[in-house]
């Protein structure tokens, strides 16, 4: 093993949990301290996100009292002037005679009820319900979502935290290796390339400490607009312990029944099925007549009219006979679109069955991989200690030496990793399974 090709190797290492091509801001606010719960709580109160999906249910609510309005009476008020070159008239017995006066003022006022329409409005009334119901469940879908993003930036941030930390050690071990390459060279026990390599060393150890540093400065920022705040904030995660889901993990089987029974993302998908009945019923009952009634009342500004003011009553109805096949197309689309609903809930299961699958086998794996982690740790330690001595008495060599160095920084890098890995993997499966708020819910009233 080479030590410069080892220790650009732990470089990567340090890289890996974060997504590739992040730069920092040119200027950052000064950096605040940030506890789990109030990262969550403020996500789910200032996300963008969150905002646009109330407001979408906010204006579906709006549609169903537009489609409920038909069941009241349309109340019209209208007016006119009419100004003729001529005043209108008739000729009677040879007589011209004036019929009504040259200008004419007139006012009306007219209100028209639908008595009966054999179920359009109740299918429309249904059908904005429908839509308002889907909005709600798609908002609780969108707090998830959230929140879970909020959660995985937080642990982001406090695993870069815990990297730089990795990082900070790995060069401080590099540095006291230098200097006792120095000593051992000043008195003739090393060969001079054993300080070349201990000074190669530490310049990589510096190089991966300033990139875990950036790292660290991203993923607070990115902390930050996970929060709801522009991206040139900087939030600190607070020290200390945070909540994290523990016991066993259920059986596969049972999360499965969990997820379909309470994933917001199929009851949305069952209430728009349900919605696209119900535009069905809406198609299928334009072809049946609507029967309604009109009043009104004419007031005519005109002097020759005896009868200036006119109330009047209607009775009446009206059916489609042809509209050029408009109808059965649209109950044919009305039912297409129904299927395809259908169609859509199943590939949604499938693809919920997968997600609570891999989440099972992400906590298991990450869960392995920290126990492996631990023993890899207290392994590299005992080696480095043993390799340290070995080099201090002349029995090991320089590379040996960085290669023990090497191994012991890796095997901290994994250890962190699995160690947010799973907790990571423990969020994700409950939000797999639709529980993430209701196990958020009682820790973030507790915070308040």
């Amino acid at each position: 093993m080479r030590h410069p090709g080892v220790v650009l190797h732990l470089v990567l290492l340090l890289l890996l949990p974060f997504q590739a091509g992040a730069q920092g801001p040119d200027t950052v606010a000064a950096s605040q301290t940030v506890t789990f719960e109030e990262a969550v709580r403020v996500a789910l109160s200032n996300g963008r996100d969150v905002h646009l999906a109330a407001q979408d249910v906010r204006i579906t609510a709006e549609g169903r009292k537009m489609a409920s309005a038909k069941w009241l009476p349309r109340v019209d008020a209208s007016g006119d002037y009419t100004a003729l070159s001529e005043p209108p008239g008739t000729i009677f017995q040879g007589t011209p005679v004036r019929t009504a006066d040259k200008n004419i003022w007139r006012a009306r006022l007219t209100a028209e009820q639908t008595i009966y329409d054999f179920g359009r409005t109740r299918s429309r009334v249904d059908q904005a319900g429908a839509r308002t119901d889907v909005a709600k469940r798609l908002e609780a879908v969108t707090r998830e979502r959230q929140a879970l993003a909020v959660i995985s930036a937080f642990l982001d941030a406090r695993r870069a935290d815990a990297l730089r930390k990795v990082a900070e050690e790995s060069l401080a071990t590099a540095i006291d290796h230098r200097r006792l390459a120095r000593d051992r060279f000043g008195v003739g026990k090393v060969a001079r390339n054993d300080v070349f390599a201990a000074d190669v060393q530490v310049a990589n150890a510096e190089a991966a400490f300033l990139t875990a540093d950036v790292r660290m400065e991203i993923s607070r920022s990115r902390l930050a607009l996970r929060m709801g705040y522009q991206g040139d904030r900087s939030l600190t995660p607070a020290p200390g312990p945070y909540p994290v889901p523990s016991g066993a993990v259920p059986p596969l089987s049972e999360s499965l029944r969990a997820a379909f029974g309470k994933r917001e993302e199929l009851r949305a998908q069952n209430v728009s099925i349900r919605e696209g009945e119900a535009a069905a019923d809406t198609a299928r009952s334009g072809f049946a007549p609507t029967f309604f009634g009109q009043g009104g009342y004419l007031y005519e500004d005109n002097d020759l009219n005896p009868h200036k003011s006119v109330f009047s009553i209607l009775l009446g109805g009206k059916v489609n006979l042809f509209s050029g096949f408009a109808d059965e197309a649209s109950l044919r689309q009305a039912r297409l679109a129904v299927d395809r609903r259908k169609e859509t809930l199943g590939k949604l299961r499938d693809e919920i069955a997968l997600e609570v699958k891999s989440a099972h086998l992400f906590v298991t794996e990450a869960d392995k991989r920290k126990a492996v982690a631990e023993v890899a740790v207290v392994n590299a330690e005992e080696n480095l200690r043993i390799q340290d001595e070995r080099y201090r008495e002349g029995m090991a060599i320089s590379t040996e030496m960085l290669d023990a160095q090497a191994l012991l920084t890796r095997a901290k890098v994994d250890r962190q990793n699995a160690i947010y890995d799973l907790d990571e993997a423990r969020y994700r499966l409950l939000a797999a399974r639709g529980e993430l708020l209701d196990f958020l819910a009682p820790r973030l009233t507790a915070g308040r």
